[in-house]
């Protein structure tokens, strides 16, 4: 009756009810065999998985469906302490984000409306830095799906450890929000040249010049404001262009390469 059961098309709740309704015969039925009662027991287990996988990616989809709608907006600015300025030790603006707490606006009523939770946790990280797991959950049915992110510590701007902590696990949470929800934050002067350069697309650049051992050509030839003008290297990239960014990236990679090629070819 059971492997019957199992070839029936129907709906997962339908089906769950009906694998309810046979395990209660079988739990009255003197004459069923455990092993049975076992195999109908797990058959109901993965449909009322598939059932919370269901509501939970109908809930998220509506969730989505109205975030098109929002306008998430960069309206806090970062500021980085300045290398080869003088007075020294002085500080200026060098991107704009949407804190989480502006995303949180936003989002958490359209959680509480469709009974879904994002939490956070940290996670152990092999090499240091900070791992997050962002764990969104569909509260009715416990169906949740985890995303996770890591990054070094931020330890721009003279940040103690603790300081650096927060601000990384802060940066975390934004992005797997943002990830999760497919969410896009605009800048609040763009005018539909799509800005600069966001936070975590400015530190990608910066590591890759570092590595491509490159600096003022290249953010001349990406039209960006000059170290000195900017007053540090993470200000200068954070100038160039987001429509930009793909082309960045593989003009340093290519520089990369060819260097990594050159120092085979010598060895």
């Amino acid at each position: 009756m059971a492997e019957q059961l199992e070839e029936v098309a129907t709906p997962p709740l339908e089906a769950t009810v009906a694998v309810w309704g046979l395990i209660e015969k079988l739990v009255l039925d003197a004459d069923a065999g455990i092993a049975k009662l076992e195999r109908v027991i797990a058959m109901y287990e993965r449909l009322k998985a598939k059932e919370g996988e269901l509501a939970f990616n109908a809930a998220k989809g509506r969730i989505l469906n109205k975030l098109v709608r929002v306008r998430i907006v960069k309206n806090r600015s970062a500021l980085c302490e300045t290398e080869n300025c003088s007075p020294p030790r002085t500080t200026r603006e060098t991107f704009k984000y949407a804190p989480l707490e502006e995303i949180d606006k936003h989002l958490r009523p359209l959680l509480v409306e469709e009974e879904m939770d994002l939490s956070y946790s940290d996670e152990p990280h092999e090499g240091g830095g900070t791992l997050i797991r962002g764990r969104l959950k569909h509260l009715p049915s416990g169906h949740f799906e985890d995303s996770f992110m890591a990054a070094p510590l931020d330890t721009s701007g003279g940040k103690s450890t603790v300081q650096a902590v927060g601000s990384t696990n802060s940066y975390l949470r934004r992005y797997i929000a943002c990830n999760i929800f497919n969410i896009v934050v605009v800048g609040d002067d763009d005018d539909g040249s799509g800005g600069t350069l966001d936070e975590a697309q400015t530190n990608t650049i910066v590591d890759l010049i570092k590595k491509a051992k490159t600096g003022p050509k290249f953010l001349k030839y990406m039209r960006a404001h000059s170290i000195e003008e900017a007053g540090s290297l993470k200000a200068a990239v954070a100038t160039i262009a987001a429509r930009d960014y793909r082309k960045a990236v593989s003009t340093l990679e290519e520089q990369i390469a060819k260097a990594e090629a050159s120092h085979a070819d010598l060895s």
